[in-house]
């Protein structure tokens, strides 16, 4: 991955943040595509090519962390994962780790989010 544009997915139930982070990842850096459910996000990932998922922990139907666990087996460790999620407590922590996923948390900071994108997706080597 080079330096862009990035084509990230993000998977959120709540209407409210996908407008939210249309205008965080607007202006032609990152291309986004939004989903409302974890269903949808796996099919959207397996019918095109992302560079990164985000994925809102608690939808109704499959989680976030269903998704990503789906991605892992399809993609593997190194697909890069962003949960976004309130939660903080230990057992939650455990199992991004172990799922190898970043975390986003909320509230999310919409202004520092594409800086942060750019520097873990550039980060990563093909």
């Amino acid at each position: 991955m080079s330096g862009g544009p990035w084509r990230v997915l993000f998977a959120d139930d709540d209407p409210t943040a996908g407008l939210l982070m249309k205008a965080a990842l607007g202006g032609g850096e990152f291309i986004l595509t939004v989903v409302d459910n974890g269903s949808d996000a796996l099919a959207r990932l397996q019918a095109s090519a992302f560079d990164i998922a985000l994925l809102d922990v608690e939808m109704p139907g499959l989680s976030g962390l269903e998704v990503c666990s789906g991605i892992r087996r399809t993609f593997g460790d190194d697909f890069p994962v962003m949960l976004v999620t309130g939660r903080t407590d230990p057992a939650f922590v455990e199992q991004a780790r172990h799922l190898s996923a970043e975390h986003l948390a909320k509230p999310v900071d919409w202004r520092a989010l594409p800086g942060r994108l750019r520097a873990l997706l550039g980060g990563l080597t093909q």
